[in-house]
């Protein structure tokens, strides 16, 4: 089984930046079919563009843009690319820089991401790398160490404790229906439990109220569309659950700094 030192992925790689144990690659991947393999690092894949394939022991992820996965150090995997173009970047946290900034070690195994606050720093880190200036090394650290704890709080939590029934089904509910209104009362009727513990206890289980919650995942749904250049703007916006397309610049701009337009910009 091969396995893969820091920055090296299969495909080509057109951008590399080191900080201090914080490796960020954007790579083109190339090769149709990849067998077994693993790596040093514990890192995260952020698919940009196309659609590939991960498949472990345990898991079958079928990644498209937006996807989000991460991946423990030395845990074994392959991978399969239909043709086309595809593209991805990934974020390698080495044991050292865990340790020494974020002072712990990650989950075991590999996961899929839905989270879409997390999500979320992953385009403002895609962001980041198309832009770069003196501070970048500041806000990459301070994104990293971001999505660190709130991975680490929401695997940590599942592990040792046993959340409501009520939180993985409106999660459920949420992501298949982001692109509707929702009222309190309607989700809380949905879920049976009353609308004051579903608006209490809702930033208890997912770090934010239900209204931003809901705007993350339409948001990351966006990105993740104007990411793949395929649609309109208007139309992403339509489909995503904005009123108009000048809403979807708004709570875009809002969120990640930057226009939709400005944001494939910087991708290109």
């Amino acid at each position: 089984m091969k396995q893969l030192t820091s920055g090296i992925f299969f495909g080509n790689t057109d951008q590399t930046i080191e900080l201090d144990g914080l490796i960020i690659t954007n790579t083109e991947y190339t090769h149709e079919f990849v067998d077994w393999h693993y790596h040093d690092n514990a890192y995260f894949t952020f698919l940009i563009a196309g659609k590939v394939s991960e498949i472990n022991k345990k898991d079958h992820h079928k990644c498209v843009p937006g996807t989000l996965l991460f991946h423990n150090c030395q845990e074994p995997h392959y991978n399969v690319k239909p043709k086309g173009y595809t593209r991805g970047m990934h974020l390698e946290l080495s044991a050292k820089w865990l340790l020494e900034f974020a002072g712990k070690n990650m989950a075991e195994g590999s996961l899929e991401v839905i989270n879409p606050l997390i999500k979320s720093l992953f385009h403002q880190i895609l962001i980041s790398t198309k832009n770069p200036d003196d501070t970048t090394p500041l806000s990459l650290h301070a994104l990293a160490l971001n999505v660190v704890d709130r991975l680490s709080s929401n695997t940590n939590y599942h592990r040792y404790k046993q959340p409501p029934e009520w939180v993985d089904k409106i999660n459920q509910i949420l992501h298949d229906t982001s692109n509707q209104s929702h009222s309190l009362e309607s989700l809380s009727g949905t879920i049976g439990i009353h609308p004051v513990h579903l608006s209490r206890y809702f930033p208890k289980y997912f770090g934010c109220n239900l209204g931003a919650y809901i705007r993350s995942i339409r948001l990351c749904r966006a990105a993740a569309e104007l990411n793949a250049g395929k649609k309109s703007a208007i139309q992403i916006a339509f489909e995503c659950g904005f009123y108009d397309q000048a809403h979807l610049i708004r709570c875009f701009k809002e969120e990640f700094q930057f226009t939709p337009h400005q944001y494939q910009r910087y991708l290109k």
